[in-house]
């Protein structure tokens, strides 16, 4: 029964790889003056709606355990929506612009652009009340009530989205379990050594609101590494247990953008490797999303750096393919 569903993710992914621009497409959009237009005449927050559209695709050709996984991981997409719902209301934010900061849904049970009215952050929980992200709200509302930091709502949301994800990964079995923990296990890993050091430089945390405030079951960066940073243990040094080599002499705030960039191009030939080979596993559909999810990222890329005025060559060595 796997083998038949992968078959039939195979031949979706199969049937849309073919859709992904070129390296002559790329080379075309970094050369023309108007690369920005000729790019998208969408806006990145639609790219991204399609990428949505995909992963809710891909799930109905997936076994029951790889589609609750993806199915999950594809709600990253409303965690950001509701993230900018509650940003709008809580900075009383002009509705029509956030509106459009809105990634378009199909298949979501919430409409988020008439929760951007909704006047207060009480009443947007209680608008969601039969959504999963409702209790992880009510759990920060005390503290986001005393202190009005909206850091305690969304670190609440990410903490909420990852740790079921982290579950469903270790739920996987057999190959799927080594395809999840190599496409997404890795991916949490990185994030949550982030959020430690971001807490620590900027955010001047103690070592215990950041361990309060990051994953405890990460993979490769769970809780030690996670109490190595809070006491002060050195990017470089936590870096490389992951792999990852900064150029030494840089700062931790330049380390923690080169380290996302060298996370993003090892996660981008990851999925490029994978499409290679037969897709008859979950490396197959993770690999696919990434692969679309890279190609926003990089067009994104080209519209703002062309609009900045930038060159093709600064442009080209901020692309994830650029490696």
């Amino acid at each position: 029964m796997s083998l038949f569903s992968y078959a039939a993710a195979q031949g979706y992914v199969r049937a849309r790889l073919s859709r992904l621009l070129d390296d002559a497409a790329w080379s075309r959009l970094l050369e023309a003056d108007r690369a920005a237009r000729t790019a998208s005449h969408q806006s990145a927050v639609t790219l991204l709606g399609e990428v949505a559209d995909a992963g809710r695709a891909l799930v109905r050709f997936l076994p029951p355990g790889a589609g609750e996984l993806v199915s999950w991981y594809n709600q990253r997409f409303d965690v950001e929506n509701l993230k900018t719902v509650l940003r709008a209301v809580h900075y009383g934010l002009d509705p029509s612009r956030a509106r459009a900061s809105l990634i378009p849904l199909r298949a979501t049970s919430v409409r988020w652009d008439l929760l951007i009215e909704a006047g207060s952050i009480a009443t947007v929980v209680d608008q969601i009340r039969e959504s999963p992200y409702a209790r992880p709200l009510d759990h920060a509302m005390e503290r986001y009530q005393q202190e009005r930091r909206l850091f305690y709502l969304e670190i609440a949301l990410d903490l909420f989205y990852f740790q079921k994800l982290v579950r469903l990964i270790e739920s996987q079995s057999g190959k799927d379990a080594a395809d999840a923990r190599r496409f997404l296990g890795r991916s949490i890993a990185v994030q949550n050594m982030l959020w430690a050091y971001r807490y620590r430089i900027y955010g001047r945390m103690t070592p215990e609101e950041i361990i309060n405030f990051t994953l405890h079951r990460a993979f490769a960066a769970g809780l030690d590494t996670i109490r190595r940073v809070a006491l002060g243990s050195p990017l470089a040094v936590e870096a490389a247990r992951l792999g990852f080599r900064i150029a030494p002499g840089i700062s931790e705030v330049e380390g923690l953008t080169e380290i996302e960039v060298l996370a993003e191009r090892e996660r981008f030939r990851y999925a490029k490797a994978a499409v290679r080979r037969p897709l008859f596993q979950l490396r197959g559909a993770l690999a696919y999303l990434w692969l679309l999810e890279a190609e926003v990222r990089d067009l994104t890329v080209i519209m703002e750096g062309k609009v900045a005025g930038l060159s093709s060559e600064e442009i080209g060595r901020r692309l994830v393919r650029a490696a």
